[in-house]
């Protein structure tokens, strides 16, 4: 019911839907450079995100734009770049550069991975869960605004449980405590981001070529 309200909603408005799918930036006839710089592009993408963040009293993790990054990588990017962007990423935040919310250039604290690394190790596979889930729908021909929304909704799972669990450990209470911390306070802020994206799929940076 919630799909087909959206998919109405949007057709009222007029809005293209997409039809094809990672055909430019890293297609299977890019050249390693080219896929390369699809591969960096995105991941520098992600840490900009990443510095587009506040904190506030109830939960110990940030908002952050990161997860409209890591959707976009696997919206753009075919399945093993986008998950090698994501790794890209957290490498270079492992090695210490400044990639992370508000700045933070370390992986690890204290001999520890960070509070919050359970979201950001989840990453890769948010953002290749995205685009292999895309390229299905393209091949089974059903690429449309709702075939985006299932994709981008089960991409947040192992952001969510990944991300719960470490919080929980880092933090030894329980899952349920972890959850009110780490989950519930961004349903709201993640939904709103996968608008935006929808908008920039269909309105802006379309999958669909463009017509001679």
């Amino acid at each position: 019911m919630l799909f087909g309200f959206s998919n109405s909603m949007f057709e009222q408005m007029e809005w293209s839907k997409p039809n094809t799918w990672h055909l430019t930036l890293s297609s299977e006839e890019s050249t390693v450079l080219e896929r390369s710089i699809s591969i960096g592009f995105f991941a520098g993408l992600t840490a900009l995100c990443a510095q587009i963040a506040f904190t506030v009293p109830w939960t110990p993790v940030p908002y952050t734009f990161q997860t409209f990054a890591v959707l976009a990588t696997g919206v753009y990017l075919r399945r093993n770049d986008a998950f090698i962007s994501g790794c890209v990423y957290l490498l270079a935040g492992a090695i210490g550069a400044p990639v992370f919310a508000e700045g933070g250039d370390a992986l690890f604290s204290g001999g520890a991975l960070i509070a919050s690394g359970g979201y950001l190790l989840a990453f890769p596979l948010a953002s290749a869960l995205v685009a292999e889930g895309l390229d299905r729908s393209r091949n089974a021909g059903f690429a449309d605004f709702k075939a985006q929304l299932i994709c981008w909704f089960t991409a947040m799972i192992p952001v969510y449980l990944f991300g719960t669990l470490w919080l929980a450990s880092a933090y030894s209470v329980d899952f349920a405590q972890a959850f009110e911390w780490g989950v519930e306070p961004f349903l709201i802020w993640d939904a709103a981001k996968i608008v935006v994206m929808a908008i920039i799929t269909t309105n802006v940076w379309a999958y669909t070529q463009p017509e001679q």
